[in-house]
């Protein structure tokens, strides 16, 4: 009897392609588990037989080759950029946000694959395998295809999702689904069949139908109310407006909002009210960026105004445009599409912007670039800006200097002044500055503006922290003429000013900025160290303070409303006042941080802070559904334009 033979040219590309997958594992992740392991194969033997049918169609040994090449080199390139992207963005890339981060790479190509990590370019390995296979390795290429083993690979992988092997933040089906985790989908399916998720994600929608979890509210030791300015909200019009409601997303989004508990005023709750307000969105701003000597007026609003020692700014997929939403909106940003850009024009009226506006403020924004990779001339005017003033409005001013690299924020300072000095009453002046972009290891105006005054103060700092610090000085140039300003205008008593940062400083070492500023924050250390920023609310008048609860930009919202007496409604806020109380910051990958340690998705588990201390499981479950609630009804919010569609429930009820 004649032996059949198969085949076996699949194989070529079965064994580079199922390396890639172990490397980037382990490079990433640090070991491998069994099912992620399993699923990776049996999609590695499905992608590598559907491609080699492919090749079988052209007879040619030479375009069978080059056609497994092009495959071979496209994910080896593909998974390389992928964890650099995750090295400096906190999370990886995906096809949804093309526009901002395309943009960014390219314009940064060279320092951006200068960057990478020596157990990176172990992704290029396989393609020397593929290679050295085809060279040394004879497969046999004779006999009926394996037609029937493609056809059980493939129906076993549509079970593969709903093999639900999880039971913490979310299940593995569920983040598949609705691709809630691009860090979970890659661990747990691998970096190929992600690749091929991202496609289809940039047509596939979150389902219809989001299910809400139940939450047990925990017992909370009440928070003392100010009774001369209690927190009450008629909910009567929003009642009557749900009960006649037929879209099922907007009934669950009423209910769910309704639901949560209200929380009430406390010593902080209108400080403030009736006075201007600063708000400076910080371009790479960090700890760094606060030195006594190099910026002291920075180095004198954080020592003697309110710092929150434990304030994380989570990396989002468009990280300036997110921070900057997230802090206006207090809603969780959608993790496979640039956020601003995808509601851009949307009117969003519970904004913080809105609230101020609803208020009797004027409101304007400003900032030293173009609609380059945010469309805020669009965004910005939908959330309750009056006006927006961005570099080419600023450059129709003809005495303005150009300068090489990004322009000087001690100058866009100056043009907000303007503004200042030409509103009658209160206003809300937002400064979102550049001039503290990266790069750093190359020659600029302003990073090189200063540079031998910070090697006078830091004489061992490398050539990129000293560049860095040296676009601080501008900045800090600025906020000295701010304070010259608003002293000598009678208006520094009744004006606060808060500065938070977008990101962390890319492009630099981040083990190193974070062992330079321990001595300002003990605690920056770790995987979790570079979220840690400043948050800085200062007026001449306040008492300093170092506030130790956990918030995020998530919390700005919220916090600034109270602080203001801005009569918002606090259940709105995806985010809570952090005067409060310790918060819970959620990141961009579905880990979270509390006061107690933080938990980690992909592993699911959580880790205390004290090694020795013995974990809550129900307080880990209660979190949980509590951050998968927010998730998901910040997608619909917006899916729906839900405060478009509720304006009445919104600031001023």
């Amino acid at each position: 009897m004649k032996k059949i033979k198969f085949d076996l040219r699949f194989l070529y590309l079965f064994i580079p392609l199922l390396l890639l997958e172990l490397l980037f594992h382990l490079v990433q992740f640090h070991g491998l588990e069994f099912f992620s392991t399993l699923r990776v194969f049996l999609f590695v033997s499905f992608l590598s037989l559907l491609i080699s049918l492919i090749g079988r169609l052209f007879p040619s040994k030479k375009v069978f080759f080059i056609i497994g090449l092009i495959v071979m080199i496209w994910f080896c390139a593909y998974s390389f950029v992928e964890l650099i992207f995750k090295n400096f963005m906190g999370d990886f890339y995906s096809f949804g946000t093309v526009g901002d981060g395309a943009l960014r790479i390219a314009q940064y190509a060279v320092i951006f694959l200068s960057a990478a990590k020596l157990p990176y370019y172990l992704c290029f390995v396989p393609l020397i395998v593929y290679i050295l296979l085809h060279r040394f390795v004879k497969f046999n290429d004779k006999g009926p295809f394996q037609l029937p083993a493609i056809f059980c690979i493939l129906s076993f992988l549509l079970l593969i999702p709903i093999m639900d092997l999880g039971s913490g933040t979310t299940s593995i089906l569920k983040t598949y689904g609705t691709f809630s985790n691009k860090t979970i989908i890659i661990d747990k399916y691998g970096i190929q069949h992600f690749f091929f998720r991202d496609l289809s994600a940039l047509v596939y929608k979150v389902p219809d139908a989001i299910e809400i979890e139940e939450e047990v509210i925990e017992e909370q030791e009440p928070v003392e109310t100010i009774t001369s300015k209690p927190r009450v909200i008629n909910d009567s019009e929003w009642k009557n407006i749900a009960q006649s409601e037929i879209n099922a997303n907007m009934q669950t989004i009423d209910k769910y909002l309704m639901n949560r508990q209200i929380t009430q005023t406390n010593e902080k709750t209108g400080i403030f009210e009736n006075y201007n307000f600063i708000y400076f969105m910080v371009e790479a701003g960090d700890y760094l960026m606060i030195d006594e000597k190099l910026t002291p007026t920075l180095y004198k609003m954080y020592s003697q105004g309110i710092h929150f020692s434990n304030h994380y700014t989570p990396i989002y997929s468009c990280a300036t445009g997110e921070s900057e939403l997230v802090s206006y909106l207090s809603i969780f940003p959608y993790v496979n599409v640039c956020t601003p850009n995808y509601i851009a024009g949307i009117d969003y009226y519970e904004a913080l912007p809105y609230m101020f506006k609803n208020k009797g403020y004027a409101t304007f924004a400003l900032h030293n670039w173009r609609d380059e990779f945010y469309e805020r001339n669009s965004i910005l005017p939908a959330i309750g800006f009056d006006a927006y003033y961005d570099i080419d409005d600023i450059w129709q001013d003809k005495t303005i200097e150009h300068t090489n690299g990004w322009q000087s924020d001690k100058m866009l300072i100056e043009q907000a002044i303007k503004h200042m000095e030409e509103t009658d009453g209160k206003f809300f002046c937002d400064i979102i500055t550049s001039c503290m972009h990266f790069p750093y290891d190359e020659s600029s105006y302003w990073g090189d503006y200063y540079v031998d005054q910070v090697s006078e103060v830091h004489p061992d700092w490398s050539i990129e922290f000293k560049r860095y610090m040296s676009k601080c000085m501008n900045f800090d140039d600025g906020l000295k003429t701010l304070m010259e300003y608003l002293e000598s205008s009678g208006k520094a008593d009744n004006t606060v000013i808060c500065i938070y940062p977008d990101h962390r400083p890319y492009w630099m070492d981040y083990d190193q900025v974070m062992a330079a500023t321990r001595y300002m924050d003990p605690l920056r250390s770790g995987e979790n160290g570079i979220y840690r920023s400043p948050f800085i609310i200062y007026n001449k008048n306040v008492e300093p303070e170092i506030n130790e609860n956990y918030c995020s930009t998530l919390d700005h919202a919220p916090t600034i409303a109270n602080l203001f007496n801005l009569n918002y409604d606090p259940r709105l806020f995806m985010g809570s006042d952090a005067f409060n109380g310790s918060n819970v910051v959620i990141l961009a990958n579905g880990n979270w941080i509390c006061a107690d340690g933080y938990y980690d998705a992909t592993s699911e588990k959580f880790i205390p802070n004290d090694p020795q201390a013995q974990i809550d499981e129900a307080f880990v479950s209660r979190t949980n559904a509590s951050v998968q609630n927010t998730i998901k009804i910040s997608y619909l919010i917006m899916d729906e334009d839900y405060f478009s569609k509720r304006r009445s429930i919104c600031s001023p009820r």
